[in-house]
């Protein structure tokens, strides 16, 4: 299978996770932007922990970072949706908030991956 149909095979997955579990958080925590931050969160854990892994097995075949990181974790992943709904929360809510979306996404984001990287080294 070709580099791109890999990429493209991995982000129909990703994409309909993303779409997924973004849908089960809000019908579980209501309307704020709960849904890309868990799976922007999630995103970063499990990059750390996929390329982490690569890093400590080069030897493991290219194909399946094209469709695990490439394609899966890009469709899943929604930095572009976290920046609409930032700037949106910065035009009509608090700075509490604001801080607090943006502040969890992105030290959590940095936290987490470092964890899923000590994972893989573990593994």
């Amino acid at each position: 299978m070709g580099k791109y149909m890999l990429i493209a095979c991995g982000g129909a997955f990703g994409a309909v996770a993303r779409a997924l579990l973004g849908d089960w958080v809000l019908g579980k925590w209501g309307p704020y932007p709960y849904g890309t931050m868990v799976v922007n969160l999630i995103g970063c854990l499990l990059i750390g922990l996929i390329l982490g892994a690569y890093m400590n097995h080069p030897e493991w075949p290219q194909w399946a970072r094209y469709l695990l990181v490439v394609g899966c974790l890009g469709a899943f992943t929604t930095f572009s949706t976290f920046a609409f709904e930032l700037l949106q929360l910065m035009m009509k809510t608090s700075i509490t908030d604001i801080l607090l979306y943006g502040g969890v996404q992105i030290v959590g984001g940095l936290i987490l991956c470092a964890i899923g990287m000590g994972i893989a080294r573990l593994v």
